[in-house]
């Protein structure tokens, strides 16, 4: 069995290229999904998050994403300290 990766910035049509393998009988992970799941379900992720962009990043016990796009999309260190937390 072989393993494709699919790879791309936001926009270059993966979730389209995944939909296509699934359309076509092919298991696809979601690795974008995952990663949601993580960030608002794993204690150690969650204190990470709240300790490095503030207690308010989450509100009832989910990630607000658009104030943490706010500060990661204006500030490279930032988006690299999420990416490597995550």
């Amino acid at each position: 069995m072989k393993t494709i990766g699919i790879t791309g910035g936001i926009g270059s049509g993966k979730s389209t290229v995944a939909k296509i393998f699934v359309s076509m009988g092919y298991p696809v992970y979601n690795s974008d999904v995952r990663a949601k799941k993580i960030i608002n379900s794993n204690p150690e992720v969650v204190r990470e998050l709240s300790n490095l962009f503030g207690n308010d990043i989450y509100e009832n016990n989910q990630l607000n994403r658009k104030k943490l796009a706010s500060i990661v999309f204006q500030n490279k260190e930032k988006l690299a300290e999420l990416n490597a937390i995550v």
